[in-house]
């Protein structure tokens, strides 16, 4: 690679990748995960000097109105203020994975036949490939909040747009962490190290913050306490020693969520990748570096309490979860390089005090944020963990459902293997070219799987890398799914890893990369 200096560098890059990338592809089987991030990433325009607090001085907290920068256009808002008075308790799915203090699991039903209950879809009007959707979220209104990597928009519980926000960008800047509702406000950021809040009722500006930047991956800003918790200063180095291949964030960043003013760094020993932080409502919150080591800190001032876990030079697509009862479960591989069989393993410590309860082995990498909660026809809470490597043909992925108090097995699902070198909706040339013309990777190269959401009745959610988006529960309790317990639907799209299906009363919302599908029962 070489360095890409003058702007008409990185724009004739842009402009070249797609086809050069087609090429490469017709004579390779298998793709560096993040390659392709890692080239756009390093052409990240930094235009201001940043002080030692990561937030840039000339950059300063603004705090603005309709006058920002931005194609923004407003369909309707809520004449009775409801969103901006409404409490982040009060809105059905806030994060693409829910809600803080039950991440992951919905205390709402989901569809029982997918097949049979799809209500409406949206694609980007400028072409079905354009926006590559991240995920979404519920406020208490119903109403849908799509994240894809370079716009948000809000659309009505029946489908209607009630308005559209569309950043100003920078070349190759885009939207991948999905974003959070809270206390009327949608925050999100982009890579190239804003950091936004967002009028839930109008979708203006509330105020933005500049930070160095943040990684190309999947990853999840949340806030909670007053606090937005997000990563930033995206470098390809490791411990101190330079990483070609491994663009990464450095830091946990802490912002306070009035003003956007940046409150505190915290460095982890190792950095981090789709980077989440898990709230246990007490002050505190937990996350994993991609060694797979757990950690927990304090939400005020990023202090560490303690840290433990992690293999040594490893690396992981995978993210930590904090569950309701107390445990903080990591994730990890053996090596920076994974494989279509190389083991990882899913670490158990206490809140407390960091102290290891369980280690379980899986056959392949676990690559996927899990999730937590009460599965059909099995006592006490389960821990489901998506596992597989992506990006390599012929390469098996699976859901393990596992027991989150000892981590014995429950049950298998063996999903599809990945047909092609490149996963579904992302070999497609026209989509490519779309993704490109709009400014956005023209390959996502994502997880094997979505993250996974538990309904209340115990039924799982996901989507796969081959398209199919599953509801699974082993009804008969024989620890293997057959045909008769799994219902789907075939979106012909992967999923970003960060995206999850979001329930709601009566309604379900996933996202694959080229679309949002709203399922009503």
């Amino acid at each position: 690679l070489k360095p890409l200096g003058s702007m008409r560098d990185r724009l004739k890059l842009q402009s070249q990748i797609p086809q050069k990338y087609t090429k490469a592809m017709a004579t390779s089987s298998y793709c560096l995960p993040r390659l392709f991030f890692c080239i756009f990433s390093l052409a990240l325009s930094i235009d201001h000097e940043c002080g030692e607090d990561h937030s840039c001085d000339d950059l300063s907290v603004s705090l603005i109105q309709s006058s920002h920068r931005a194609a923004h256009r407003q369909y309707g808002r809520s004449d009775n203020g409801l969103d901006v008075v409404q409490k982040t308790a009060q809105y059905f799915w806030p994060s693409t994975v829910g809600q803080v203090g039950s991440l992951t699991s919905s205390r709402f039903v989901g569809p029982q036949d997918l097949s049979a209950s799809l209500a409406w879809n949206w694609t980007d009007p400028r072409g079905r490939y354009y926006g590559v959707p991240a995920g979404a979220t519920i406020d208490g209104e119903k109403n849908i909040y799509l994240q894809t990597n370079d716009a948000v928009r809000k659309f009505s519980p029946q489908g209607q747009l009630m308005w559209e926000w569309i950043p100003i960008r920078g070349p190759v800047e885009e939207m991948p962490d999905t974003g959070f509702l809270s206390q009327g406000a949608f925050y999100v950021s982009t890579t190239a190290g804003w950091i936004y809040a967002i009028s839930m009722a109008a979708g203006d500006v509330l105020w933005k913050t500049k930070l160095p930047s943040t990684d190309p991956n999947n990853g999840w800003v949340t806030v909670h306490e007053g606090v937005v918790l997000t990563s930033s200063d995206a470098r390809d180095e490791y411990k101190g020693q330079h990483r070609e291949d491994k663009l990464a964030d450095q830091f946990v960043t802490g912002l306070n969520a009035s003003n956007g003013k940046v409150m505190w760094n915290f460095k982890p020993d190792a950095p981090v990748w789709n980077f989440m932080g898990s709230f246990a409502g007490d002050g505190t919150f937990t996350f994993q570096d991609y060694e797979g080591k757990a950690y927990r800190c304090r939400v005020d001032d990023g202090s560490l309490i303690w840290k433990n876990g992690g293999f040594e030079n490893s690396w992981t697509d995978g993210t930590s979860l904090l569950g309701p009862n107390k445990v903080v479960y990591a994730v990890s591989n053996r090596d920076s390089n994974g494989g279509r069989d190389a083991p990882g393993d899913v670490s158990a410590y206490r809140l407390e005090d960091g102290k290891l309860l369980w280690r379980t082995e899986v056959p392949r990498p676990p690559n996927n944020l899990p999730a937590i909660g009460k599965l059909v026809g099995l006592s006490g809470l389960s821990l489901v963990q998506p596992i597989g490597q992506q990006c390599q043909q012929g390469a098996p992925t699976d859901v393990y459902a596992l027991d989150a108090q000892s981590g014995e097995v429950q049950w298998i699902f063996n999903g599809p293997s990945q047909k092609s070198p490149l996963q579904a909706g992302d070999r497609i040339p026209e989509a490519m070219a779309q993704r490109a013309l709009a400014g956005v990777r023209p390959i996502t190269l994502p997880n094997p799987w979505s993250a996974p959401t538990i309904d209340s009745n115990g039924v799982v959610f996901i989507g796969n890398e081959e398209g199919p988006f599953y509801a699974l529960a082993d009804k008969d309790g024989d620890g293997q799914l057959t045909k008769a317990e799994v219902s789907s639907f075939d979106t012909k799209a992967c999923f970003s890893g960060s995206a999850a299906a979001a329930i709601a009363p009566g309604m379900l919302v996933t996202t694959s990369i080229d679309a949002m599908y709203v399922f009503a029962h």
